[in-house]
Parts: C-alpha cells; sequence; structure tokens
C-alpha cells in the first residue's frame, strides 16, 4: 500500500467531539465556534480571532476590511496558494505578484517595496511549509501587511507568534494543515474596526447584516479545539521527521530549501530534486511514496504573465517536490521513505 502525501490526524477524541455536536443539534456557529476563537485569539496574541469556512473566505473578508476596491493593488508572491488570488478578484483588486528571492521560497523585502505604486493597499505574505518569510522587514515596509500563518500556525519568531506579524492574519484548517477543522479557516487582528468589518460581512444565521454566510459549523469548531489540545505535540512529531529526512540527505545530490530550524513547523518537507521529472515520478511512484509538487503551477500563469518576469518561482513549480510529512506516519513508513531518499541518486 502507498504512504500518501498528506493525512489529517484525526482520533477518537475528534470523532468524539464532532459527535456531540450533533447529537445535540448543534450545527450553526455557536458556543464551539466562540472558544475556537478565543483559544486561537490566544495562541497567536492578537485581540480577536474570526472563524470562516475557508481561506478564501478569510482573505476575502480582509480584503474588504482593508477597503480594497476596483483599480486597488494587492502585492502577493507568485509562488503562493491561488486563494488569495481568488479572493483578491473577488474584493475587485489588482493583484500585483512578486517573484521568489534567489535562494528562497519568499519574494524579498527590497523586490517588494520596488512594486510599491500609489495604488498599493496591501501585501500578502505566508510562512511557505512552515518556513518563516521575512515579516520584520516586511512590517516595516509601511503597507499594511496580511500574513498567511496556515502553515506555520503555533510557532513562533523573533519572538512573535505566527499570526500576529500583520495587520491581519488569516488561517486555512484544510485537511493537509498542521491543524484541520476538514475545511474552514480563520481571520486574526487586533484592529477592532476590521474586525466588526469582518465579523458583520461574514453573515451567517444569527447575523444581524446581510453577508456572505462565510461561517463555519460548530461541529468543525469542535474537531479544531481538539486538535489544537494537540499542536504542540504534532509539530514536535513533524520535527522530528523533517531531522530523520535532512540525515538521509545528506549522502545525496538534493537538498532541502533551508538547514534545520527549531523554529520551523514543516507542514511540508519539500526538496530539490537533482533529476529530471520523469525519472523521479517514475522511481517515488516505484517505492510507493506519493511525492507531489505543492503548488504545480505559480499565480502568474493564472494571469497569462510572462515566465521570464518569474523564473524563481517557475524553478519552484517544476523541482520542489514535497515528501510525505504528518504525525500519523509510524516509524516504518519514516525509515521507508528515508531509506528511498537516501538510495535515490
Amino acid at each position: 500500500m502507498s504512504i500518501v502525501s498528506s493525512k489529517p490526524t484525526i482520533t477518537r477524541k475528534e470523532l468524539e467531539s464532532v459527535l456531540d455536536c450533533l447529537i445535540s443539534e448543534r450545527l450553526e456557529p455557536g458556543e464551539a465556534v466562540k472558544n475556537l476563537e478565543v483559544e486561537i485569539a490566544n495562541l497567536a496574541g492578537v485581540r480577536h480571532a474570526l472563524a470562516v469556512n475557508s481561506l478564501t473566505a478569510a482573505y476575502h473578508l480582509s480584503f474588504l476590511a482593508l477597503d480594497i476596491k476596483a483599480g486597488d493593488e494587492v502585492i502577493i508572491p507568485s509562488y503562493f496558494d491561488s486563494a488569495a488570488l481568488s479572493a483578491l478578484r473577488q474584493a475587485g483588486g489588482l493583484p500585483v505578484l512578486a517573484d521568489a528571492g534567489e535562494g528562497s521560497l519568499f519574494p524579498s523585502a527590497d523586490d517588494i517595496r520596488a512594486r510599491i505604486t500609489d495604488k498599493t493597499r496591501a501585501i500578502v505574505a505566508g510562512h511557505t511549509f512552515g518556513f518563516h518569510a521575512p515579516m520584520g522587514e516586511l512590517r516595516e515596509v509601511g503597507v499594511p501587511l496580511v500574513e498567511d500563518a496556515s502553515h506555520a500556525i503555533g510557532s513562533e519568531f523573533d519572538e512573535r507568534p505566527a499570526g500576529q506579524n500583520g495587520a491581519i492574519g488569516v488561517v486555512s484548517f484544510a485537511p493537509s494543515m498542521v491543524i484541520t477543522t476538514g475545511n474552514g479557516g480563520m481571520i486574526l487582528t487586533d484592529n477592532s474596526r476590521f474586525f466588526s468589518t469582518m465579523r458583520d460581512l461574514r453573515g451567517g444565521p444569527s447575523s444581524e447584516h446581510p453577508g456572505y454566510d462565510y461561517t463555519m459549523t460548530d461541529f468543525q469548531a469542535a474537531m479544531g479545539i481538539s486538535q489544537l489540545s494537540r499542536l504542540t505535540d504534532f509539530i514536535r512529531r513533524r520535527r522530528e521527521i523533517a531531522r530523520v529526512y535532512l540525515d538521509a540527505l545528506k549522502t545525496t545530490p538534493h537538498r532541502a530549501p533551508y538547514a534545520y530550524g527549531d523554529s520551523f513547523v514543516y507542514q511540508s518537507f519539500p526538496v530539490f530534486f537533482d533529476a529530471p521529472a520523469e525519472k523521479l515520478e517514475k522511481y517515488w511512484k516505484k517505492s510507493g511514496i506519493e511525492v507531489i509538487r505543492p503548488y504545480p503551477k505559480a499565480l502568474h500563469h493564472h494571469l497569462a504573465l510572462r515566465g521570464l518576469d518569474y523564473p524563481r518561482s517557475d524553478r519552484l513549480t517544476k523541482k520542489l517536490y514535497a515528501l510525505p510529512i504528518y504525525p500519523t506516519l509510524s516509524k516504518k513508513e519514516i525509515e521507508k521513505i528515508a531509506r528511498a531518499l537516501g538510495r535515490f541518486v
């Protein structure tokens, strides 16, 4: 049987939490949603958290709170999740894409500064795969920052929790994330005005304002609370597995984007493979291990922009593959992956 690339860590505890909600017929947003919001806000060290039903919804409400309208520009990395681009289209804004920096998964602060115009209203940046983006430098740019903490929730960098760096933070709880609610997301902010605007626009059964019905259900939130109680263990386990893989890489021509870091979350374990794609995919398929390209298409291709202007993002989409890394991998499975990694030369 193949080892799949990603798998949520769902235990009896999550199932019992969800079942309790279903038995009590608490399906609409209620106490569980409020409790999850409070716990995530405390984790990220912010005043307000708002649960929603997807990462795209989180971005959309964030852009509306920042009053982004038609013609307003938002800078987004080209090597990035498409949710930000989809939400910006809904809001009517114009995406300005930034290429990844040299030897990095992230655009440099200098490159982002060079793209700022009098129409720029926000910058989007995220901790791709659980590695930390240069949020300190981006905060100094002077444009509202939307921080995507999906891959790094529960971690800290430069004494700041992930999700606390921007004017607004967003988090995904999709199945492949560090913690999951099946789907769903969270918005984080210290700005009470932004929070009120987003809460009103979120809508839902109990809302007094017409909105988008971006609410999270109580049984999703119950799962999230259960997951959150084990977040520290999840991250510790991911780091343990990452160390094993990094040791295996030492005897190969392949490399990880960054050396091991105690602050990294390792939502994914990406590797630059020094091998043709056909050989690589054939080898891992034969090994019974699912290895994927996390972002197979950079965002500039969705906008029909020239690849020549985003060469490093294009290289990342073609050369960067992710190995399976999740807490429920058994010792035998981890050893199998590490052995296959060490033998692929």
